[in-house]
Formats: structure tokens, sequence, C-alpha cells
């Protein structure tokens, strides 16, 4: 019963509808139903009695039982003595449900209201209770008319202004149907066929209600005739008056409107245009883009004006032209296009009146010395009675255009412009349509098509290389390709020797073509200071995304004028912005933009957003790697200026969650050549990004930045000491990372020169660190005795500083080397201890290195019940360190744990959980090393066996 659904439908024929499936019931109960609707949903005593004949409560009782058992349900009810009330939503009475829609256009501004109006239009299936006895709800139908007449009028109004004569003639014909002979709606309907020129209709019309008014009066005196056995003259006369009356009106209208239908025929196109230009080249991937268009043909799609945006040079004229020549046989009174300018390195923008005269004299329409209102008249009544093509190319804006669109029943408009109109749509049945790069695929095909595949083909990673730097944008890949054609005798090789970055490429141009470094000024030169200045810092951080409190921060100006000004690029297709609300933008416009930036902003303005985006980045990073509970304290100098939107992470995944979000913006800074003078941030960096790194599996990245990292010499620090000691902590770390690469004599080399320096400055902690790290490569090496003698005299200096989380983290090489060494009693004494102590004192991380170890442990003596259980922790502490790597190493542990355990479905569960990481870590930041594959196969075979034999 809940999901019961009901629809009673009165604007048309009346029916009740249950499920989608209409009711069979007798016209006397639809009546009831009808009365009670138009009353707000009650009918009394009184409403039925006069219509329906004696009511008692008897025949009340008899209604709503037959309701209840044609419609499954009460859907009337009595309420008091005297009132059946429906028992109805708002939503299942179609009447009810057009009114709220009509109502919701009070204090809404004519474009808005279009919608709403059309809404409630689209539920009139015909006149209102078209099919029951008329007498019986003559007063039903009186109100709904009354009810609704007004905003059908305001419907046929708001149309004709928004999109024109031609289209609202329908809604004008669709409530001439509905309300009859309704003076008002009729003038209307005649109006907008005198504004399309349809003189013929009009007379027609005009013939076809006068002989419909000369029969309604003979029925009328013929009906009066039989009810009074006689003639009464005064009545008959009266009621001829009043036709004669009527007729006059009509005929008088007719002769005004028809004069006006007239004129209006006479600025009818009599010149078939086809103004397009000519087709440049093939299109590239575009086919989606092309499909999009084509909605413009289509009849059910309701789209008639398609606005084609995006970023100066993505090919926006190529693909409205080339599809517009290829549509334009649909268009039988022919095409008009305009170049409008609106972005344009030659001349002024065209004025709507300079396109208006192109396109009256390219249609032949006479009288063409007309100028302002009477000019755009006969524009739109040309568009507007015919079938046309109009290509506003190169809009400023929106607001460029707003004249010139042709939007009738059978014309179609297609603009382009580099401005951002999503959600400015000029008229009902707009759409809009973004534009944006091509793919490397389709940049290589253009190179082929225009230097030839020889040359491509003998050339593929220089070729590879060029279309690279183009960023999937056409206008550069044309650029690049030009200059290739144009340099003959020029290897590939060559050409990408001068053109190998995108700065070069800004100033790259074909014969009679607009550098990309002028097309994109076009879009630069108009922006506010506000907006120039946004741009200049999203430029000068090098990430590949930003968010609007860092552009206010880097900009040194309050978050809502950074909004201001990141909403205009954002309108200039000069920035994007993502699903998560951050900003990005396309590496050419970043490098046409650091030039600018460069240019404009003098004194070290450029270096100095550097050093503000790193003061930053290391604060932020510093605070996300406490909340990792990595233990390392880094100088906490080099601080921000101002209210920098540093992140105040509560725990670790708010911690892992800002690293996500920016890592790759560090990793940018760190690699980029723009920021190497600020050595003092390029050691600190790598640092605070380490923990981060190593959970995610990002190792070769890490050991790389670290390694530079130690060939700085931290000069910056005044005590010689500290110098040692982050030089100290520098190598120990590329030491870890080289371990887990597998390098580990490379890892041996780091560590032993972290624990000569530690030494050498007296720094009992870091000599700690130094030999917990080089027990854990001797540990990975199989070299027993020796990582069992730096873990304990790592776990030593812990104890003499009193320092329980070190201790803790020299427990899992400890029990793993007495472990291995056959020292099964001597590991597992330690196992109450250590949980104990890890539990306490420190992270999930080394929690899972130790449950990792104890499973191993209790596998070896068969207690297979508590190996499950610390293999089962050890996931789940990974899982909460975000450390997948080592959750999926943990994982095949836990298999044979559930194995041995004669658990086969549980077993099966986390091979195939073990696979599924492996194949997420193939494609992020993890190395995967030659073991890591063949673990992934032993995986696969074993649950290949599983799964063919489970017992």
């Amino acid at each position: 019963m809940d999901a019961r659904t009901v629809d009673l439908q009165i604007l048309g024929p009346v029916r009740l509808l249950v499920n989608g499936e209409p009711t069979a019931l007798q016209p006397r109960l639809l009546a009831v139903l009808a009365i009670a609707a138009v009353s707000d949903g009650k009918a009394t005593y009184t409403d039925l009695d006069e219509r329906l004949g004696p009511i008692t409560e008897a025949t009340f009782r008899y209604y709503r039982s037959a309701l209840r058992k044609a419609a499954g349900f009460d859907i009337v009810r009595q309420h008091e003595r005297s009132v059946l009330e429906l028992g109805l939503q708002t939503s299942e009475v179609d009447y009810w449900r057009s009114r709220k829609k009509f109502k919701e256009i009070s204090g809404l501004p004519a474009d808005r209201q279009y919608g709403p109006l059309l809404a409630g239009a689209e539920l009139w299936r015909g006149p209102p209770l078209s099919d029951l006895d008329q007498q019986l709800v003559f007063t039903e139908v009186l109100e709904i008319r009354r009810q609704s007449r007004k905003p059908f009028l305001d419907l046929i109004r708001i149309c004709a202004e928004l999109e024109g004569a031609e289209q609202a003639i329908e809604h004008a014909e669709h409530a001439d149907r509905l309300f009859g002979d309704d003076h008002e709606i009729r003038r209307s309907l005649w109006h907008l066929w005198a504004e399309t020129g349809r003189i013929q209709t009009l007379i027609d019309d005009q013939r076809r209600r006068e002989e419909q008014a000369k029969r309604r009066t003979a029925s009328k005196i013929a009906e009066l005739e039989a009810e009074k056995g006689r003639r009464v003259a005064s009545e008959c006369r009266d009621l001829e008056a009043e036709r004669d009356e009527y007729i006059d009106s009509l005929r008088a209208d007719l002769k005004a409107f028809c004069e006006r239908a007239r004129e209006v025929a006479n600025v009818a196109p009599l010149r078939l245009p086809h103004q397009l230009p000519a087709i440049r080249a093939r299109l590239r991937d575009r086919d989606d883009a092309l499909t999009a268009l084509q909605e413009l043909l289509s009849p059910d799609s309701g789209v008639r004006v398609m606005t084609v945006y995006g970023l100066g040079g993505q090919g926006k004229t190529e693909l409205v032209v080339t599809w517009a020549h290829s549509v334009a046989g649909h268009f039988p009174d022919g095409v008009l296009y305009a170049n409008l300018r609106g972005h344009s390195p030659v001349g002024a923008p065209m004025d709507r009146d300079a396109v208006l005269a192109m396109f009256v004299e390219a249609l032949g329409i006479s009288g063409t010395k007309r100028s302002g209102d009477a000019l755009l008249a006969a524009y739109r009544t040309a568009v507007n009675t015919r079938a046309l093509l109009v290509v506003l190319d190169n809009a400023r804006d929106h607001r460029h255009v707003a004249d010139l669109v042709a939007a009738s029943g059978r014309s179609r408009t297609v603009i382009t412009t580099r401005t951002d109109v999503a959600g400015r749509a000029m008229t009902e049945g707009a759409r809009v349509l973004p534009l944006g790069p091509i793919t490397l695929d389709g940049c290589l095909d253009m190179l082929r098509e225009l230097v030839g595949a020889a040359r491509v083909d003998s050339g593929r990673s220089a070729a590879r290389a060029l279309m690279e730097t183009c960023h999937g944008m056409p206008l550069a890949a044309w650029h690049v390709a030009g200059h290739v054609r144009w340099r003959r005798h020029d290897s590939l090789e060559d050409v990408l020797a001068r053109l190998d970055s995108e700065k070069a490429l800004l100033g790259v141009t074909s014969e009679g073509e607009t550098a990309l470094r002028d097309s994109l000024s076009l879009s630069y030169t108009p922006l506010s200071p506000e907006a120039a200045a946004a741009l200049h810092v999203i430029a000068i951080h090098p990430g590949p995304t930003i968010t609007l409190d860092v552009v206010a921060y880097l900009s040194g100006t309050p978050e809502q004028v950074a909004r201001q000004a990141t909403d205009e690029l954002l309108y200039s297709n000069l920035l994007y912005q993502s699903p998560d609300r951050r900003f990005e933008l396309h590496d050419l416009v970043r490098a046409f933009a650091l030039e600018r930036a460069v240019e404009e902003r003098s004194g070290g303005g450029v270096d100095a957003v550097r050093e503000r985006l790193l003061q930053w980045l290391l604060a932020s990073a510093r605070q996300c790697d406490r909340a990792l509970s990595s233990g390392r304290e880094l100088p906490d100098d080099l601080l921000p200026e101002g209210s920098a939107p540093l992140p105040e992470p509560e725990d670790d995944a708010a911690g892992r969650q800002w690293f996500d979000r920016e890592h790759d913006t560090v990793l940018a800074v760190l690699d980029s050549p723009d920021f190497r003078s600020f050595e003092p941030y390029r050691w600190r960096l790598p640092l605070a990004l380490c923990s981060y790194q190593t959970r995610s599996g990002a190792w070769s990245v890490a050991a790389r930045h670290l390694e530079t990292a130690c060939e700085i010499d931290k000069s910056d620090l005044l005590d010689p000491r500290d110098r040692d000691r982050y030089q100290a902590v520098c190598s120990r770390m590329v030491g870890n990372l080289r371990r887990k690469l597998g390098q580990y004599e490379f890892a041996a080399v780091s560590l032993r020169k972290s624990i000569t320096l530690a030494e050498g400055i007296g720094s009992s902690l870091e000599s700690a660190h130094g030999h917990q790290h080089m027990g854990v490569l001797q540990e990975e090496m199989s070299q027993w005795e020796q990582a069992l003698h730096h873990a304990t005299t790592a776990g030593r200096l812990y104890e003499e500083l009193e320092d329980e989380r070190g201790i803790a983290a020299t427990l899992p090489t400890i029990i793993n080397c007495h472990l291995k060494r056959g020292e099964i009693e001597s590991a597992l004494e330690k196992e109450a201890f250590a949980v104990d102590l890890m539990t306490r004192a420190s992270t999930p991380y080394n929690q899972g290195a130790l449950h990792r170890v104890l499973m191993e442990c209790h596998l070896r003596v068969g207690n297979h019940a508590q190996a499950v259980a610390h293999g089962e922790s050890a996931r789940a502490c990974y899982v909460d360190s975000g450390a997948s790597p080592n959750e999926a190493q943990v994982l095949t542990g836990l298999a044979r744990a559930y194995r041995a355990a004669g658990r086969a479905a549980d077993e099966r569960a986390a091979l195939d959980a073990f696979m599924g990481l492996y194949e997420g870590l193939g494609r992020g930041t993890h190395e995967v090393k030659p073991e890591d594959r063949k673990a992934f196969e032993a995986a696969r075979r074993r649950r290949d066996e599983v799964t063919r034999d489970p017992a």
C-alpha cells in the first residue's frame, strides 16, 4: 500500500489512475471527485444536492464505498456530517499541481516565470472536465477557467518576449482550444499570427468563428422555441444582436491584425544566404561535441540555442563551422554567420545594429535603411517565421548576442564564446557545451596530416614530446605542426630542442595566424586588477590544483575579494574548477600567466609569492606530520606571515587527508627549478613529507628528495650541532627508504653515516634511531646476529633516555630475530610486555609491525587462533595508518593463518583483498618490486586452488 501512486486528472477528460492504471468509475462518481477537487478537496451536501439530486447520508456512504471498491483505498472520507473530503495529496491532482506551478511565479522576474508557467500549462490535456455533463460541473469549469486564464495569458506573453512569436503561437493555440472563445486569448493568438505574417490563417480563423457564432445563436433560438412552444421575438432579437455585435468585433480586429500581417510579410527573406567560412582542417576528437550539437536538429530535444564556450585556442570556431556545413541542408531558408570579434586582435567588437544590418541585407529584406528597433523587428520577423541557422562566432559574452538569437520553431542559433555562459541561458531551450582539450593521439593525427606520416613516424619520440607540450590545445598543435612543416629540413628532434617548454610554445605561430601568447592576451587584457593578480599567484603556485583560501593568502587579499577574482577567471575560462572546488590552470595558460607575473610584479614580487607559498606548505606539512605521530620535530622557524590557512588535524586520518590533497603540490615545488634557490625549505619539506610517503609507498620519490636534502649544507641553522643532527636525520630517512626499495648497500651506507654524525655530536636519541633502522635493515638482509645487536643497542639507548616509544619500536625486530634464530620461547616471552608497551606508547603503524611478527611466531608453534588474531590486528593497524603497502604484505601471512586454522572462505577473502590492493598499488606511487610480483602470482595460484577445492 505504501507504494501506491494516485493521479486524479480533471484538466481534460476526468480520469482516476491508481498505480498508472485507469479506474473504471461511473460519471456520477467522477463528478463527485471533480467537484471536490475544484472546491479545495471538499464537497458539501449543498454542492452535490444541486447537481446530483437529493443527497442523504446513505448516499454519502454509497459514494465512499463505491469509490473505495473501485480505487482500492479510502479516496474520500466523511468530514463532519455534511462534507465529503478527498483523501489525496496536493501532488495527486493535476489541477492542484497546475495551480501550484502557476503560483510559483509570484515575485519572479519574467525570464524565471516561464518555466513554472510552462510546467503548469503542460498538465492540461484538454478543456477541463470535458467528458462530464457540463450542466453538472458548470460552476467548476468556470472556476478552473477563472483561476487559470491569466497564467495562460502570461505564458503566451512571456514566451513571445523570450522565444519569439513562432514558439508562442503553440501556447496560444493550445489556450484557445482549452478556453473556447475567450476574447483576450483569441486576440493574443491573432496578434501572434499577425507578427508572423499569417494573413490567410487570420482570415480563415475569423470565418470559422463567425460560422460558429451563427450556429450557436441558431441552436439557442431553437432551444428557446422548443421550451416556450413558440417564437419569443424579443429574446431572439437579443440573441441575434449579441451575435452581430460579436461578428462586428471580429471583423474590426481582423482588419487591424491583417494590416500588421501584411507589414510583416514585406520583411520576409527573399534570398537564401550561406555565409559560412571555409573549413580549415579536419576535426580531431570532437565526436562527443558534434553529437551534442546534433540536439539542435532533434525536435524532441527542445534545444534551439547552443553556446560552445571554452579557452581561446580550443577550436570552437572550427567545430561549429564544420558542423554547420554538414547540416546546412536542414535549414532551407539559409545560414547566417558573423564573427562578432568579441575577443579579437583586429577591430572592436561588432555592435548589434551592424550585425543586424548585415543579416537583413543578406536575407534580401527590403528597406535596409532601417535602424534601431525597426531593424531588430525586421530581423526577428525574418528568423522567427523561417527555418534559418544563425552562427554567432566569437561573442564577447551572452549580452553581446542577446538580440541576435534566432530561436523560433524552426530556426536555430549556435554561439561561440570564451566566457563561461553556463547558467546564463538567454531563452528557454538554450544549452551550453564546454569545449576542452583533445587527446594526445588527436594532436599526433593533426601533425601527421599536416607534415606527413613518414616524417612523424621517423621521429616518433620527438613528435610525441612536441604534442605533449601542447596539452591538447588544438591551436597550439596547429602552430607546432605549421612550424614543423615550414622547417621541412629540420628533424623533429631539432624542433623539439627549440620548443621543449610551454613558454617556448607561446610565441610559435603559423603563417597568417595569431600566436598563442596573443590569443591568450585577448582573454587576459579585460581582467580586473584583482583577477589578474589572482591569476598570477595561481600560476606561481606550481601544483596541479589550488584552493580559494590559499589563493587569498598568496594574494594577500580577503577571501571575498579572492572569490570575486576567481569567479571572473572562471567566467573568462582562464581557470577551471574541479568537483572538489579546487582550481586548476591549463599548462599553457600557466606559462602565459607566469610571463605576465614576471613582467607586472617588479622588485622580486614573484619570489615573494613563492616564499609565502613555501612558508604555508612547510607549516601545514609540519602540523600534519605531527598528527601522523612521526616523532620528528623540525625547526620551528620559517613561519608563514599573516593569517595563513593552516590545517588543524585532530587525528592521523585528518593529517593524511591534507597530505593526500597537497602532496602533488609539494612535489611540484621540490622539483621546480623556480624554487631551487629556496634551500632552507628544500631540506625541511622532504622531512615533513617522509612519514606520509613511507606509509603510502612513494619510496623512490621520497628518497630522491631526501638525498637532495642531504646535499644541502643547512647553513641556515646557526648551531653547528643542529646542522649535523638534521644531516643525520636526512641520512637516516634515506637509508630507511633505500631499504624499502631493496637497495640494501646504499641503505647501509646512509645509516652508518647517520649513526656516525649522531655519535659525533653526542646525540643519544639520533644514535638510537640510527641503530634501530640499521637493525631493521639487517633483519631484512637475514643478518640476524647484527640485526639483534643494533636493535638491542637502540633499545638500551632508548631505556637510558626513558623513551618508551623508542623501546617499543625495537621490539618487532628483536622478537623476529629470536624467532628466526629458533629461539621461539625467547620471542614469545616478550609478547605480553611488547603488546602492552606498543599499545601504551607507540603508533598504530608500529603496532602493526609487532602484530605481524607475533602472527609468524604463533604460526610457528601451531597457535592458529592466536596467529589469526594477531594478523587481523596487524591489518587493522595498517588500515588505520593508511599504510596500504604494509597491509598488502600482512594479508599474505593472514591468508596462511586462515589456511592453518581451516578457514577456507576467510583465506580466499584475504587473498582477494591482497590481490586488489596489489593491483591498486601498482597503479599508484608504490614501488612494485620483483618479490611483490612473485607474491601476487603465488596468491593468485592459491586463490584458484581454494576456489576449486574449498575443503
